[in-house]
């Protein structure tokens, strides 16, 4: 409907039947025509990855903690930075962010665990 007041985070899947491209974004809107919106000018497209699988989707602060700690544990799920199977070149997450366990916290409690905690 396009009326959320509140601002949408959201993070997606791409592939290319090899490798996965784990992200996230955000904005107002649906999740659909937020990764939509991501997807138009991304830098994985021209690398043959297809449209992207939403994966989850969450509203407000909270929401953001929870986004960003659940794209990292996304690509710790699919074997981490420098996997063969994950096409990201860097973490969703430094290592050192102040606020990555937090992150990874707030991602358990709104989404359950899918990825040990990989900071320091």
């Amino acid at each position: 409907s396009g009326k959320n007041k509140e601002k949408c985070y959201v993070t997606y899947i791409l592939t290319n039947g090899k490798q996965v491209y784990l992200g996230r974004t955000s904005g107002y809107g649906t999740p659909q025509q937020l990764v939509a919106r991501r997807y138009d000018s991304h830098h994985m497209r021209s690398k043959g990855f297809a449209k992207p699988v939403i994966d989850k989707w969450a509203i407000g602060n909270e929401g953001y903690n929870a986004i960003r700690g659940r794209e990292q544990q996304l690509i710790d799920k699919y074997g981490g930075i420098g996997h063969p199977k994950v096409a990201n070149l860097r973490r969703g997450v430094a290592r050192a962010n102040p606020k990555g366990y937090l992150y990874h916290q707030a991602s358990d409690k709104a989404f359950g665990n899918i990825a040990p905690y990989t900071g320091i």
